[in-house]
């Protein structure tokens, strides 16, 4: 598990040593095909990284007058969720739904601002990349919101659907393409 986590994006960078510190912290999960690891507003108390699978990030919708859980993103092996732990108001803002049979490590938030509390620069390096992560999210939800928005005003004949420097996106061509989790 701990080459794992060297590997993973919210512990990149960090000494071998110091990951090992952090494992003995993690508690691994299973979960089946289709088991909900967290809800959208249930109280965030355990980040989670994943070690193995493939875990559908969820938004439920309203379609059709049947909700659907719509997947946002997907995290796989080394990718972060559940940052909502270690940011007020500590609530989940997506729920997670296992693609596949998945394992997750599970920190739980108290364990790791103990961890923190003892170990500054190692939590400095990790809140860092929790910030990171806050800011693709936005970047992906801005996209979301700007290709709807479009839509929108383009079926209500107001804006044109394709124009000069139009990437198909949504967005304009010089806003940068949304990347996975840092490195």
């Amino acid at each position: 598990m701990e080459d794992l986590l060297g590997r993973a994006g919210l512990f990149n960078g960090l000494r071998s040593e110091d990951i090992s510190r952090i494992v003995a912290i993690g508690r691994p999960h299973h979960l089946e095909q289709g088991e909900y690891l967290f809800f959208l507003g249930d109280s965030a108390d355990r980040l989670f990284v994943v070690a193995e699978g493939k875990v559908e990030l969820c938004f439920p919708m309203a379609v059709e007058k049947v909700v659907k859980d719509i997947t946002i993103e997907v995290a796989g092996p080394g990718q972060t969720m559940g940052w909502s732990a270690l940011v007020k108001p500590y609530r989940f803002t997506l729920s997670a739904r296992a693609a596949v049979a998945s394992h997750v490590v599970a920190f739980g938030r108290q364990d790791l601002l103990r961890f923190f509390a003892a170990e500054p620069e190692i939590g400095y390096a990790v809140l860092t990349r929790i910030s990171e992560l806050v800011g693709i999210r936005l970047l992906k939800v801005q996209a979301l919101w700007a290709r709807e928005l479009q839509r929108s005003l383009a079926g209500e004949g107001i804006l044109q659907t394709k124009g000069p420097g139009d990437t198909g996106s949504g967005l304009p061509a010089n806003v940068p393409p949304l990347t996975k989790e840092p490195k």
